[in-house]
């Protein structure tokens, strides 16, 4: 586990994001937020080039003393 930098105190891993998009009217209120990590590959739909990625889902991380939060994703597996 990784502690808080201004706090040393162990952070809570594994925060699922959750939200809702503006104008989005639906029982379940979760978003859809990952990053794309660049492959250093390129692809082509139809003559077009175009550099592929890998998307991760993200996840956070919280202190539970001061509240600070950070962004992570877990690159090892992939959870798309």
């Amino acid at each position: 586990m990784k502690k808080c930098d201004i706090c040393n105190v162990e952070m809570i891993d594994n925060c699922v994001i959750k939200g809702q998009h503006p104008f989005k009217f639906e029982m379940e209120s979760s978003t859809n937020i990952h990053i794309e990590v660049p492959t250093n590959e390129e692809g082509n739909i139809l003559g077009i080039k175009y550099s592929k990625t890998k998307p991760y889902n993200l996840k956070a991380r919280i202190c539970p003393k001061c509240g600070k939060i950070e962004f992570y994703a877990n690159i090892n597996i992939n959870e798309k």
